[in-house]
């Protein structure tokens, strides 16, 4: 009967540790998969802050109409965003928006990954992301903007991963994590400079819309962001002698 016992009892011994050793094997390898899935959206988001680094950010934004709510309430602003591909007057995105209020304010960031933005992601260090952010008029609040770049992606902050720095056509949820964080440390400077992610610039510039008019939107790492009217005031909204602008015309 002791005899029984003991090999019962060394069974259940070799089971307990078949079942420990079968474990601890499939939490090696996951770990070893998640790994290998930090490093190779981290090694593809540096190839895309690379190829998307440039000194100088230049976009237009036009005044297309200036018009009151459908219910008679506040006014509101036509405006169309067009950004160009560094370096050129080739449109890399256009946008055309509704905003409420009379003046309507663009903000941007530049970001330098001075650190990690995550444990593995080491290679960020240095680092830079020239970013228009969004537009939002005067009588909402930032946060309820518009976009200015492609979404691909919502995280569960605001803001979603911009489409020339998607790593996957959809997105796997090691990168919606890092882009998540990449969210929480541009509304948050504090956490931002906890991690060792320098926003350099973050900031907003704003005017009062005037119909028919282009501003130039101007962001680079040194200068900052900046906005200028391109066109003189005798050339648009009720100027007497100003032309008719077709609301279709490209800036």
């Amino acid at each position: 009967m002791r005899a029984k016992l003991g090999t019962v009892a060394m069974l259940l011994l070799l089971g307990a540790l078949g079942v420990g050793a079968y474990v601890l094997y499939e939490d090696a390898t996951e770990k070893d998969r998640r790994i290998a899935e930090q490093t190779r959206v981290i090694a593809a988001l540096e190839q895309r802050l690379d190829r998307s680094w440039a000194e100088e950010l230049v976009a237009d934004v036009r005044v297309d109409s200036l018009t009151k709510a459908s219910d008679g309430g506040q006014p509101e602003m036509t405006l169309t965003f067009v950004q160009y591909a560094p370096g050129t007057e080739t449109p890399s995105l256009r946008k055309t928006m509704t905003l409420p209020g009379e003046e309507f304010y663009v903000d941007a960031l530049v970001v330098e990954f001075q650190r990690k933005l995550v444990e593995e992601g080491d290679g960020l260090r240095g680092k830079s992301l020239l970013f228009f952010r969004r537009a939002f008029g005067d009588r909402q609040r930032p946060i309820e903007g518009v976009p200015l770049y492609r979404e691909s992606s919502t995280t569960e902050v605001s803001g979603g991963i911009p489409d020339n720095l998607r790593v996957d056509p959809e997105p796997t949820d090691y990168e919606r994590q890092v882009w998540t964080r990449f969210w929480t440390y541009a509304n948050d400077p504090g956490q931002a400079a906890a991690a060792g992610i320098r926003v350099a610039q973050g900031e907003a510039v704003h005017t009062r819309a005037v119909r028919g008019q282009v501003y130039k939107v101007t962001l680079s790492a040194s200068h900052g962001l900046s906005l200028v009217p391109r066109l003189p005031g005798a050339m648009v909204g009720d100027a007497p002698g100003a032309p008719t602008r077709d609301a279709n015309r490209e800036p």
